[in-house]
């Protein structure tokens, strides 16, 4: 029997990768297309559908090109993709809006405060659809702005449809959902695994203008004649949805059952956790509610909004003037040549805000404790710290609701940020835990994204089965040293945000009223 291979789009935040793999997960040739996000006024962020699919159709074509295989050897197309975007698109499937907020796009400050008094409070609301996030970017309140703001938008709307959904739709011309994109949107019941119609009626949004959802890995239709044309893909080849990055990032990472748990650093910052039922705990808001494609089977997840991007925010600021070659070499022997603990400097990691553990889209980014000696080295090597202290800090979360992480074995590590090995040490010294860097970290959703694929058309039987070709490559141990440093500053760390909380706020108020931001 010949290979049987899964392409992939990586549907990202900064753009497509399209990405081809065998049956034993191997990577065969990808492609990569990138799109812009505009930010027209604080705490917009928004995106060009028409970017995604342009980015889909030219990353397709390379990656069948590098791969040199029949695209007719394609057994299926999946998906991995940003998630908590919303898109109107007509009964044609035609756009009604030329740009749409996605995942971080928190204006529906409004909308959020009149759901949650419509339950009593935040508690309440919380206790139905599990979603951790804070409510001003959940899609529930993004639809209910919409409908606020732009009634005849809404009135037009046929479907609002994900990121992913989008590009489902044209390559296959039907409009679908699944249950991990569906669970993060804030209007299901994730108990019931099923849409509440209690939220629904709280927030005016009608029932009909959410797609039917369905199995990740089901097959919701095949590549139309005219989406074959435009991609080189064959038509009538099967298209699963996949799901979003935060559920692929799961399988990817072969966490597949109880007692296992990993950490990403991509542009975001993540952990993830297995359980085989939701937590709705109100003390600690995490994501409960990401539904894996099999019963009883749930990612509990905590996000901080920056975590790799921090990195390249400080590359960009104080690392610019180096080549492209050697940059990163100049970044990781300036960091090691700084102690661990970075002699008292200390970062907050809140660049873009929001997220756990504090839930504030108020949250800014701070250095504290800076001296005449610091360096840029000594900046850098804060900044890894910083985002570990502020992951140990959701691992204390975790804990207090009784999902544990300490006496895990080892935490599997994923994204781009891990490929760093000075990064994973302090992963481990912060942490005092194992850290498991998966082979070929930063395909990992993707991966997660194939094997939902590859489970729809039969190439595995089972999950389990597909997890047996995820590996790790290597494990980074905790230097007790390190770590007994690390647990006197961590305490120092946790006291940083309370004690600027207010000087957060004035300065997001004077953000809003001055700051130009331009496209």
């Amino acid at each position: 029997m010949s290979t049987r291979y899964i392409l992939v789009h990586d549907l990202g935040t900064t753009g497509n990768k399209a990405i081809i793999v065998d049956d034993k997960l191997n990577l065969l040739a990808s492609g990569y297309t990138p799109f812009q996000s505009y930010y027209p006024h604080t705490n917009w962020v928004e995106q060009s559908p028409e970017e995604w699919w342009t980015a889909v159709v030219e990353s397709t074509k390379e990656a069948l090109a590098n791969s040199g295989i029949d695209p007719g050897d394609i057994a299926v197309v999946s998906f991995s993709a940003q998630m908590m975007s919303q898109t109107p698109v007509a009964k044609d499937g035609s756009l009604l809006m030329e740009r749409t907020p996605i995942w971080p796009d928190a204006r529906a400050g409004t909308q959020a405060q009149e759901l949650h008094e419509a339950f009593g409070g935040l508690d309440n609301y919380y206790r139905i659809h599990g979603v951790g996030w804070q409510s001003e970017i959940h899609i529930t309140n993004k639809l209910k702005w919409l409908k606020d703001n732009r009634p005849e938008v809404y009135r037009d709307t046929y479907k609002f449809l994900q990121a992913k959904e989008v590009i489902a739709y044209r390559l296959t011309g039907e409009f679908a959902t699944e249950y991990g994109d569906a669970s993060m949107c804030g209007y299901l019941d994730i108990r019931k695994r099923a849409v509440s119609d209690e939220i629904l009626s709280a927030s005016g949004i009608d029932r009909e203008k959410l797609p039917d959802i369905h199995e990740s890995h089901d097959i919701i239709g095949r590549v139309t004649p005219e989406a074959a044309k435009l991609t080189g893909l064959t038509e009538g080849t099967p298209v699963t949805l996949g799901s979003g990055d935060v559920v692929c990032s799961d399988l990817g990472a072969g966490v597949i059952k109880q007692g296992m748990a990993y950490t990403y650093i991509g542009s975001a910052n993540w952990t993830g956790v297995f359980r085989e039922e939701p937590s709705t705990d109100p003390r600690v808001k995490m994501n409960c509610s990401t539904c894996l494609p099999w019963p009883n089977a749930y990612h509990l997840v905590m996000i901080t909004a920056a975590g790799g991007i921090a990195q390249q925010w400080i590359q960009d600021a104080m690392f610019s003037s180096e080549s492209d070659d050697a940059v990163y070499q100049t970044m990781t022997a300036d960091a090691e040549n700084v102690p661990a603990g970075a002699d008292g400097l200390i970062f907050l990691p809140y660049l873009r805000g929001g997220g756990a553990p504090h839930f504030d889209i108020n949250a800014r980014g701070a250095y504290l404790g800076a001296l005449i000696p610091h360096t840029r080295g000594h900046m850098l090597r804060s900044l890894y710290e910083g985002v570990c202290f502020n992951m140990r800090w959701l691992y204390d979360l975790f804990e207090s609701v009784g999902v544990p992480i300490f006496n895990l074995d080892q935490i599997r590590a994923i994204g781009g940020g891990v490929q760093n090995d000075l990064w994973m040490q302090t992963y481990a010294d912060v942490n005092g835990l194992p850290f498991a860097r998966v082979s070929n970290p930063q395909q990992a959703t993707a991966v997660g994204a194939a094997m939902i694929g590859g489970v729809g058309v039969g190439i595995w039987n089972s999950y389990e089965e597909a997890s047996q070709h995820i590996t790790t490559s290597k494990t980074f141990e905790s230097e007790p040293g390190n770590t007994q440093m690390y647990n006197e500053l961590y305490p120092i760390y946790k006291d940083a945000y309370p004690a600027l909380k207010s000087i957060f706020d004035r300065i997001a108020d004077y953000q809003i009223k001055y700051m130009h931001e331009e496209e």
